[in-house]
């Protein structure tokens, strides 16, 4: 029997929902002294009751437990470990997630909706036995893809990964991905998302980072009915949308985070989700992008920042917001 789910789309109706934040550990952030490198239930919690934020879409930070970890520390790349701790991509995440915010931390559970992460293109059927499992015994409300930090292609759920797309639309599962207009990633590419949401619409997606106010990706996610954009990790975007704007980029006010929230949503009205990436507000690591491709950020903002981008807008632009966010949640 799967767990019966505790929130409801009434109860989010005109609630403060932030689509995106994290819990878990960062292991190789960890090990090489880099941050952020952890989350919890609580410390979440603890954010939302300091700038009035209702409820929080949550899942884990990454796969590593399935994979190598000295060669994860060392280089970000992912290879099998000769005795994985986790049976797959992600299984340990996902418990320790699904625990915290409904085992350790029962007294904030209530304002969590937790989203399990997959590995689009590996291990795809052993990824379905193992949440088989979780949903017998905890309420799950959508996915998480990161296709970078999977170093997995989005593409791949076209074909090998096209099971766990039915496993979704059998339970009603919105998918949030990690997306990016970046030519150094080739995994979380915008236009193969986009492409994976005009072949499936029974299903709803979301692509996160304002898909890099890439103009052309924003116009054609709003034309489409199924897919969304959320604002994750806002503040820090927009200093990286002023060090590399590009002329595929809208023409946008750049140095104030809260002003391009407002003009997005003017532009893109049922289309924005506002989300804050908790803990990733700040970004400060060297990422592997693709083979052989490090980027290096130094990245610092607040949840208070993020917070402020929807603060910001007008109460009808807030209600717009949030009517996205059930209908992204719920259908």
């Amino acid at each position: 029997m799967i767990a019966e789910k505790h929130l409801r789309r009434e109860d989010l109706v005109g609630k403060v929902i932030d689509v995106h934040s994290h819990i878990g550990i960062a292991l190789r952030e960890a090990a090489q002294i880099d941050f952020p490198y952890c989350s919890s239930a609580e410390d979440l919690a603890y954010r939302h009751k300091a700038n009035g934020v209702d409820f929080g879409v949550v899942f884990p930070i990454s796969p590593a437990l399935y994979y190598d970890l000295p060669t994860i520390i060392e280089t970000g790349e992912l290879r099998p470990a000769a005795r994985p701790i986790s049976r797959v991509p992600y299984e340990r995440e996902n418990r320790l997630l699904l625990t915290d915010v409904y085992r350790f931390c029962p007294e904030h559970s209530h304002q969590f909706l937790p989203f399990i992460s997959v590995d689009p293109g590996r291990l795809i059927e052993e990824q379905i036995a193992s949440l088989l499992e979780l949903e017998q015994e905890f309420p799950i409300y959508g996915v998480k893809i990161h296709p970078l930090m999977a170093q997995s292609k989005a593409r791949a759920l076209l074909d090998v990964g096209a099971p766990l797309l039915a496993f979704c639309a059998a339970r009603n599962w919105p998918i949030l991905f990690h997306a990016t207009t970046d030519p150094t990633d080739p995994f979380s590419q915008a236009a193969d998302i986009l492409l994976v949401a005009e072949r499936h619409p029974e299903l709803r997606f979301c692509l996160a980072h304002c898909i890099c106010c890439h103009q052309e990706s924003l116009e054609q996610a709003a034309a489409l009915p199924n897919a969304y954009v959320d604002t994750a990790a806002l503040k820090i975007q927009v200093e990286l949308f002023c060090a590399e704007k590009s002329p595929d980029m809208l023409d946008l006010d750049y140095l104030d985070h809260t002003r391009v929230f407002q003009e997005l949503v003017e532009r893109y009205p049922t289309t924005m989700l506002w989300a804050s990436d908790a803990p990733f507000h700040s970004y400060i690591t060297r990422r592997l992008q693709g083979e052989g491709v490090y980027r290096e950020f130094r990245l610092k903002g607040t949840y208070e920042e993020e917070k402020a981008a929807l603060d910001a807008l007008s109460p009808a632009q807030r209600a717009q917001v949030n009517a996205n966010t059930v209908r992204f949640l719920f259908g």
